[in-house]
């Protein structure tokens, strides 16, 4: 792919060629009919590195964004992890220069950060980028930040999480929206070969960042070492990720609904207990414990606690990260905090 700039491009989803005009409706109708998120009028923040997955996301939501009257913002963050990230960050700003797109850059040294905070490169970096994004999100009054992540990502995703030893329905993958962050993913069904085509088109350049192939990155490993064995033995991989996480977003808002239904206090009732499924019990569980604080809740420790429960083993108490307890008391379970 040339890294020159075309002299122009498209200023409207009306002059993009019909299947690519076609490609960003079907992204603006999954983010409203399957991620709940109106653009009509928004202003979105594009979290934009200048690789395939951000320079098409840019272009993506600069069209949705001006069909929807909306505005499109980026940020470009300069990790000062490659010798080559300062011609990445000037590479950015001509991309948004070229769509007519405000470019916020930002250096950070991100070596610094971790060894200051005894984290990883990878934690660090993620965590400074989140941190620049909310803050010019919160500064120019954005009302969402969106991320490149595509199908490709959520497979990887989700054999990340499966290495975890996550549960259901956390193991079908990352969200498509966070209300709390104000994070929305437009392409997190979308192949990435579509980007790649999309970006060919259009003739637009993107940047190659080299340490996507570096193996010392967890991610990097299961992309690169894991992920084709599992296309190999099974080429439609990508699809039953998709639809493990159309799955997976239905049963999440199923049991959400559900489990808000509990009482807020300290003891789930034995009345409450005998009437529902263990599914439903095990859930309400991690509900109150979770509202202890921090600390993560293991199914291992939950199973424990339900058998407590069913043997009525009274006075039994199960311990919980963070110094959260849960008690079997004749009246139900009590939940609370070590002091």
């Amino acid at each position: 792919m040339s890294h020159i700039l075309p002299d122009s491009i498209p200023a409207s989803m009306q002059e993009l060629p019909p299947h690519w005009a076609h490609f960003c409706l079907g992204i603006e109708s999954f983010l409203l009919n399957e991620l709940g998120v109106e653009l009509q009028g928004k202003k979105i923040l594009v979290a934009f590195s200048g690789g395939i997955d951000s320079t098409a996301l840019l272009l993506t939501m600069k069209y949705i964004g001006r069909r929807r009257g909306g505005r499109v913002l980026a940020l470009h963050l300069d990790h000062g992890l490659r010798q080559e990230s300062e011609e990445d960050a000037k590479a950015a700003e001509a991309v948004c220069h070229l769509a007519h797109i405000p470019c916020f850059v930002f250096r950070e040294d991100v070596r610094i950060i971790a060894k200051r905070e005894g984290i990883g490169l990878e934690d660090a970096g993620r965590r400074v980028r989140y941190a620049l994004l909310e803050k010019v999100r919160n500064r120019e009054s954005a009302d969402y930040i969106v991320l490149g992540h595509h199908l490709g990502d959520l497979c990887e995703d989700v054999l990340m999480r499966i290495i975890r030893g996550a549960g259901w329905p956390g193991i079908s993958g990352m969200p498509g929206v966070d209300t709390i962050r104000h994070i929305v993913r437009p392409f997190l069904l979308t192949p990435k070969k579509d980007l790649r085509d999309f970006l060919h088109e259009l003739g637009v350049p993107w940047q190659q960042d080299a340490s996507n192939t570096d193996l010392q990155w967890k991610r990097n490993r299961v992309r690169h070492n894991i992920l084709p064995l599992f296309l190999e033995e099974n080429q439609s991989f990508p699809d039953a990720v998709a639809r493990m996480w159309r799955m997976g977003r239905l049963d999440a808002a199923f049991w959400q609904e559900r489990v808000a239904k509990i009482d807020s206090g300290s003891l789930i009732s034995v009345d409450f207990l005998e009437s529902v499924h263990q599914a439903e019990r095990m859930r309400c569980y991690k509900v109150k414990l979770d509202e202890l604080g921090s600390g993560q809740v293991l199914a291992d420790s939950l199973f424990r606690l339900d058998a407590a429960w069913r043997e009525k083993r009274f006075g039994a108490v199960i311990q919980f990260p963070g110094e959260k307890t849960a008690k079997i008391v004749s009246a139900g379970v009590v939940f609370g905090v070590k002091h």
